[in-house]
């Protein structure tokens, strides 16, 4: 059994590393969809072995060295995703992650095996997969052994084309942050939905379940958290010193704040202008709940940012200002030196600084950044959806109940996605309505308005939306076209019986 695990981040990396340590990649994966509860119920491998060691490792210590894996083999796919792969460094470079890579018996690189294609453009033609399959058996040394994927992002290339290359192949999942809460975004071959088995992910949110990739039945199975805050641990141990150096050792004594950028802009979600005065806000905000001292780390995906504008802000606010410019993973940040808050847009850090590390959060920019992320079903929104109910700086404790949040991350889902989540009509119909048209609507709908689209909502024909004015237009083009058709096959039916009748 050979396993490859696709990471295209050092997050990704991280939580690999948390489950590999728990133990949770040890069982056999199986279809959902034949009832399996997504592993093999009768494990041959390993004999069912949760321990946290290596596959066929008699000894049973989950030491990551990635030695006496028996007959499992654990292949990490190295995955560069940058638009611009020359400007970006490989993650697999970062500080600490040696420790990590040791967890598996070789690292590939997709790149390199499928330049001069982008991994987020490699699509072989049907005719071609039996030859690639071939290719890159040969090329990674996987012989005729049965494959196992564990794949990230399973609704896009390289994930989608790995799948449909290793047409056999078993296929779990390993989520990348908040995104697992949302529905799935764009539609996957059904030959890939139907080999998912588990969806393996941090729980960040108490009370929410997973969306993705709901329709294929997938089992989600959380990872564990206190797994999670050990590797991350590890990975701080091993960049102590860089870490230290960057920010002068200076920063356990004093209180101070954590602004996390993102890339926001080279996704093409706001513009560059925007995402400066965002970072300015950050540090405004963080100036307003009296820290004087805050420390930016820019997102390692992102293009080199506008440093001048923060600084200007920060004189004028009577702050003092870091730049933690160096490839180190915000959690770490987080977990070795526990700012007084974390401040950004709707980064995964926020949710794992407020959940796993119990440190404050707030997020910025929530409003504008809601109305600018397009189209409505960008995979974003969910993400920003439940930082921007949860994340409000105060002390870890929600405002929000679970079900009050679950309900509106469900009716959002819907609205999204209804083609994948007609299950959830039924709940968002009912949260919409109390908001919209309960005792309490006004206060209600200025709320969570913010969280959909007037548009969106009159065309599913949910409450909020523009009934009286769409509505009937709709239906007279809708309804209007079947009576029309229902009245001929009624005009042809009593022609039939009127004929039969004068022949009989």
């Amino acid at each position: 059994m050979k396993q490859i695990f696709l990471a295209s981040s050092f997050f990704e990396l991280v939580c690999l590393a948390a489950g590999i340590d728990s133990g949770v990649y040890d069982t056999t994966a199986a279809p959902a969809l034949l009832g399996t509860d997504g592993v093999e119920s009768s494990d041959e491998l390993t004999g069912g072995s949760t321990d946290g060691g290596r596959a066929g490792d008699s000894s049973g210590a989950g030491d990551g060295s990635g030695n006496g894996s028996g007959s499992r083999e654990r292949i990490l796919l190295l995955s560069n995703n940058a638009a611009v792969l020359e400007l970006t460094r490989p993650f697999a470079t970062t500080p600490g992650a040696d420790r990590l890579l040791a967890r598996f018996d070789r690292v590939l690189d997709l790149n390199a095996s499928v330049h001069p294609a982008h991994p987020s453009s490699w699509s072989p033609a049907h005719n071609d997969l039996p030859m690639v399959e071939a290719h890159l058996r040969e090329k990674w040394g996987l012989g005729d052994d049965s494959i196992e994927l564990v794949l990230e992002s399973p609704q896009v290339n390289p994930a989608i084309a790995l799948g449909r290359v290793f047409s056999r192949a078993t296929i779990r999942v390993h989520a990348d942050g908040l995104m697992s809460y949302g529905p799935t975004r764009n539609q996957i071959p059904l030959a890939n939905g139907q080999r998912m088995s588990t969806l393996h992910y941090l729980p960040l949110v108490p009370g929410l379940e997973p969306r993705l990739l709901a329709e294929f039945g997938i089992v989600p199975v959380p990872l564990a958290p206190e797994a999670f805050r050990a590797v991350v641990r590890e990975v701080g141990e091993a960049t102590a010193s860089e870490l230290d150096e960057a920010l002068d050792n200076d920063l356990p004594d004093s209180p101070w704040a954590f602004a996390a950028g993102q890339y926001l802009a080279a996704l093409g979600l706001i513009t560059g202008e925007e995402e400066t005065a965002l970072h300015v806000e950050m540090i405004n905000e963080a100036a307003a709940r009296g820290f004087s001292r805050v420390v930016f780390k820019p997102h390692p995906a992102a293009p080199p940012a506008q440093l001048e504008p923060l600084f200007d802000a920060a004189e004028k606010a009577g702050v003092e200002l870091s730049i933690l410019d160096i490839p180190i993973l915000a959690e770490v940040v987080i977990d070795r030196l526990r700012p007084g808050l974390i401040v950004g847009g709707f980064s995964t850090a926020l949710a794992t600084a407020r959940e796993i590390y119990e440190v404050p959060a707030l997020t910025v920019g929530a409003d504008m950044l809601l109305e600018a992320i397009t189209p409505y079903q960008n995979s974003n929104r969910i993400p920003l959806t439940i930082i921007a109910e949860v994340c409000d700086g105060s002390a870890p404790v929600s405002h929000s109940s679970a079900e009050e949040l679950s309900s509106l991350v469900a009716a959002v889902s819907y609205c999204m996605a209804p083609d994948v989540s007609r299950d959830l009509r039924g709940s968002a119909e009912a949260f919409l309505e109390q908001v919209f048209g309960g005792d309490d609507a006004a206060a209600a709908a200025g709320r969570f308005r913010r969280y959909f689209k007037r548009k969106r909502l009159t065309s599913l024909r949910l409450p909020g939306g523009n009934v009286d004015r769409f509505a009937p237009r709709q239906l007279v083009r809708r309804t209007g076209t079947l009576a029309v058709l229902a009245a001929r096959r009624q005009q042809k039916r009593l022609a039939t019986r009127s004929k039969s009748r004068r022949q009989h």
